[in-house]
């Protein structure tokens, strides 16, 4: 019964946290959506925040394990030599979609898309260190991929474009449901939404850069 509560709990935050964002979510509204009271989630997570962090790593463990995963696969097969651009980015992008499936699937999968793309703004400053935190080990092992990968990009502008690469995968994340369900002409299949935003993200990233020169310095990215 403790586990199922437990549960109950993060799916009902997870759906919550997901349509409203942090903010704009009570305890209330968990523990009616979730039919426990506030003692039982006072016991399992401490406070809202605590909550909501066990939410987000009960999705971006695995996430992540993946894209390492993907990330140690591409690597030994290269035997040193540098990664495509696309190969990096499909390896960062596809985990997403393929723990999740897509926005098509019943409400419980699709929250945590929605919660992905939210969780990049709206967040006090405390709260979202903690949540970048849990993105260390991916942030630190792609950017050093990617600085191999793209010799002629200056630090500054690697950072800014691995930026707009996580800018559109959010923004993915937390609009693609809405334009489905709104433009009859956008619809793709989720496999078909990811391969066009690889390709996007893919040809920015590589692009040639807009300015001269470039330091040594490792950049790291934030999620």
């Amino acid at each position: 019964m403790t586990t199922l509560t437990k549960t109950r709990i993060l799916d009902a935050a997870e759906q919550l946290f997901a349509d409203h964002g942090f903010s704009n979510t009570s305890m209330r509204d968990i523990t009616a959506a979730a039919e426990v009271n506030l003692a039982a989630v006072n016991y399992h997570f401490g406070s809202k925040e605590s909550l909501f962090i066990a939410v987000m790593e009960r999705g971006t463990i695995p996430l992540n394990q993946e894209r390492l995963r993907r990330l140690d696969e591409l690597e030994t097969n290269a035997g040193g030599t540098p990664l495509a651009t696309e190969e990096l980015v499909r390896a960062f992008l596809t985990p997403m979609f393929e723990v999740r499936n897509g926005w098509t699937e019943p409400r419980s999968k699709d929250s945590f898309l929605k919660l992905v793309g939210r969780s990049h703004t709206g967040l006090e400053p405390t709260l979202h260190a903690k949540l970048v935190g849990q993105y260390e080990e991916v942030i630190q092992r792609f950017s050093q991929a990617l600085v191999r990968s793209l010799p002629h990009l200056q630090p500054a502008g690697l950072i800014w474009r691995t930026l707009f690469l996580v800018g559109s995968m959010s923004f993915t994340m937390t609009w693609a449901g809405t334009v489905l369900n709104n433009r009859p002409q956008a619809q793709l299949a989720p496999q078909e939404i990811l391969e066009e935003l690889i390709q996007f993200t893919a040809k920015g990233l590589s692009a040639p850069a807009r300015f001269a020169g470039r330091t040594q310095a490792t950049p790291e990215v934030g999620q």
